[in-house]
C-alpha cells in the first residue's frame, strides 16, 4: 500500500512489480518461474541460473534490474558470447540504457539501472515495462542457446575462477 507520498516500502515495490511484469508478457511467452527473496525478485525459464533478477538498492538509490548469468563461468561466458553474437539486434531493441557486464570474476549480466529519490507506483510501471519487454525481447533467444550451451559447456575444472577475458566488451562492476 502506498504511503501518503505516493512511495512504496522495498519490497512492496518488488511484488507491485513482479505482478505488473506478469501482466505486461505476451501469451506466447510462458510464465516464468519466480522467486522472491525479501527484496529481490528473481524470474526464469527453466534455469535458475540464467535469470531475470530486479532489486531496488535503498542505499545506492538505484533498482537494478536485468538478466543474470550465475551459473559456472564457462555457461556464462557463452551465453554473453551469444548475446554479443546478436547484440546490435538486442541492443537495438532494448535501448541504450542496456549494458552488458562482467559483474564479477565468474557471474555476467545484460542489466539496466533505474536511479530514484523514492520508490513510487510511478517508478514501478516503468521497471516492469522495461523489464516485461526484455523479457519479451529475449526470450527467442533464451530458448535458442538453452540446449546449445548445456551440451557446449563443459563441467567447471574444481578451482577455476574468472573468465578469459579475450577482448570481451564487459564493464567490470565498480568495486565498493
Amino acid at each position: 500500500m502506498p504511503k501518503r507520498d505516493g512511495s512504496l516500502k522495498a519490497r512492496e515495490f518488488v511484488y507491485f512489480c513482479e505482478d505488473q511484469i506478469l501482466t505486461q508478457l505476451p501469451a506466447a511467452i510462458p510464465q516464468p518461474e519466480r522467486r522472491v527473496r525479501w527484496t529481490m525478485l528473481q524470474m526464469h525459464f527453466g534455469n535458475p541460473h540464467v535469470h531475470f533478477e530486479l532489486q531496488p538498492q535503498m542505499g545506492r538509490g538505484v533498482v537494478e534490474a536485468g538478466l543474470h548469468f550465475e551459473g559456472p563461468v564457462e555457461a556464462n561466458d557463452a551465453w554473453v558470447e551469444l548475446l554479443a553474437a546478436n547484440a546490435a539486434d538486442l541492443l537495438g531493441e532494448l535501448g541504450p540504457d542496456w549494458e552488458l557486464e562482467e559483474w564479477t570474476s565468474t557471474w555476467r549480466r545484460l542489466h539496466h539501472p533505474f536511479p530514484f529519490d523514492r520508490l513510487t507506483t510511478e517508478l514501478a510501471h516503468e521497471v516492469a515495462g522495461e523489464v516485461a519487454r526484455a523479457m519479451t525481447v529475449l526470450h527467442p533467444l533464451i530458448e535458442e542457446g538453452a540446449a546449445a550451451i548445456a551440451v557446449a559447456t563443459p563441467a567447471p575444472a574444481a578451482g577455476r575462477h574468472g573468465g578469459s577475458g579475450r577482448g570481451r566488451r564487459w564493464h567490470r562492476r565498480a568495486r565498493r
